[in-house]
């Protein structure tokens, strides 16, 4: 089985979180090289599972974070 892919994101002050990548991919049923949409996202943050709603809270933030 492969190891699990683990980042860490760096917030400065307000603190650090780590980022399992592909796991929403995973939870949502989304093969890995396809993008998740918005509209995808936004369901997911009424999801009946709370890791699931995490996760998509976490990638609605990241998606708006500069990437330069």
């Amino acid at each position: 089985m492969a190891a699990k892919k683990v980042t860490t994101v760096n917030l400065g002050k307000k603190g650090s979180f780590k980022v399992h990548k592909g796991a929403l991919h995973a939870a949502l049923g989304i093969p890995q090289g396809e993008k998740i949409g918005q509209a995808r996202i936004t369901a997911a943050l009424h999801s009946n599972k709370p890791s699931v709603r995490r996760m998509a809270a976490s990638a609605k933030g990241l998606t708006s974070m500069s990437k330069g």
